[in-house]
């Protein structure tokens, strides 16, 4: 058995993908994270595929969306809202209300705007000094036909927590090269009423567009878990929230029957119901960027999907890449503090081991091919400007700089650090 996976390695991302997009893309009682980021999208029962023809709309649609979560490039977000809207908000965020938009010089009427996070969420009211607000923009919430490109979601995270101002744009980015099952993000200058909100990060939601992009069959269920507490448990299943499809929760069911009636093959039992290969790359990748945020580490900050060209099986996609680069020296997590119920039926399974061990190897190469430092340093470049003049800015330029400096050598060396963790 275990040759046979050591020999079937490989990236596996591809695995139910739409190949013919013109976007390369590649138990209850567990511990609880409320700390997660907020949800990437909004609860959408919308199953229906677009099964149109290419049109030279679409390719210029295509090019619009690729250039909006370019790393490279900075883009702009000019928000306009009435006073009335913005009182709303300070009074419940969680509801969209009305206003425009400008996007890259794309002038958007009547769009959906409404706050969002969890342990980085902020309200308009500057009053007590915090008001970076973290935003989303429903673009089709009162026009069905209105889009930017062909997005229906932009996602403006205020970086709240995240001290060198950049992690998203650079880990996504990386992942999207390596073809994982991620969001893109780049960069991107906010303002309200033509006031600055300053710098923030443009992160793709994942919705059913996203669905369409990446997966052949796009009528499955997306469930995603922000807040904590999600799991394959009976408790746990109250957690886990629909974020695209029908809700029915029988495959999450189906995956924790099978861990009930536990055998000890993670392979041979979990193979039914989850993409198990998919699944420990997924896991591999999370140790490579030193990312234990999320499942199977912590109870949030995962999406879920129900491949209906592959019996269903789940697969695993990470959502919030702000607290990467994790060292278990302050913070006692690593490669296989994996607390969830997944996570422990791996770890006591010896070829589940080894082929987890197997591709954090590959993953933890692919980061050093990648030239990390390099990228974080673009990065840098790109936004020191930005984060010295951002009029909401979280932390000051002064200690932006001096973990940006910091990181750089945690970054430079994470390939090696990782390898000695792992034992590889």
């Amino acid at each position: 058995m275990l040759i046979l996976l050591l020999l079937s390695c490989r990236p596996v991302s591809s695995i139910g993908l739409n190949t013919d997009d013109t976007e390369d893309t590649g138990d209850s009682g567990a511990p609880v994270d409320d700390s997660s980021e907020e949800l990437p999208g909004d609860a959408d029962t919308d199953t229906d595929s677009d099964t149109d023809t290419d049109t030279a709309a679409d390719v210029d649609n295509a090019a619009l969306y690729e250039a909006f979560f370019d790393p490279a490039v900075i883009q702009t977000v000019d928000l306009t809202l009435s006073d009335r809207a913005i009182s709303s908000l300070n009074r419940n965020g969680d509801e969209y209300v009305e206003g425009d938009v400008v996007v890259n010089g794309t002038q958007l009427l009547g769009v959906g705007v409404r706050l969002k996070g969890s342990s980085t969420y902020m309200d308009l009211d500057c009053s007590d000094g915090y008001c970076k607000a973290a935003f989303k923009i429903k673009t089709d919430e009162f026009d069905p036909e209105q889009k930017y490109a062909t997005l229906q979601r932009i996602t403006l995270n205020n970086m709240g927590t995240d001290y060198i101002q950049s992690r998203e744009v650079i880990v996504y980015s990386l992942l999207h090269d390596q073809s994982q099952l991620a969001s893109r993000s780049s960069f991107a200058r906010v303002t309200l009423n033509g006031e600055s909100m300053g710098l923030y990060a443009n992160v793709e939601a994942m919705d059913d567009e996203w669905i369409e992009k990446r997966f052949a069959d796009s009528t499955g269920n997306l469930w995603a878990t922000a807040s904590g507490g999600a799991e394959f448990s009976e408790t746990g299943m109250y957690f886990w929230e629909i974020n695209n499809g029908t809700g029915e929760k029988d495959q999450l069911r189906a995956v924790m029957a099978v861990l009930d009636s536990w055998g000890g093959d993670f392979f041979g039992e979990l193979g039914a119901v989850i993409n198990v290969e998919q699944f420990l790359d997924y896991w591999a990748w999370c140790a490579a960027v030193g990312n234990y945020d999320g499942y199977p580490f912590h109870s949030n900050d995962v999406i879920l999907y129900e491949d209906p060209s592959d019996a269903r099986r789940l697969v695993f996609m990470p959502w919030g890449e702000d607290e990467t680069f994790n060292e278990y020296e302050s913070t006692g997590e690593t490669w296989n503090t994996a607390y969830l119920r997944l996570g422990y039926k791996c770890l006591e399974d010896a070829a589940c081991v080894a082929e987890l061990k197997l591709r954090i190897e590959i993953a933890v190469d692919a980061f050093d091919e990648a030239d990390m430092l390099t990228r974080a340093q673009a990065a840098w470049d790109l936004t020191e400007a930005d984060v010295q003049t951002d009029p909401k800015r979280p932390f000051t330029p002064d200690y932006v700089w001096y973990y940006r400096d910091y990181y750089a050598g945690v970054i430079d060396g994470y390939d090696d650090y990782v390898r000695a963790k792992v034992g590889i």
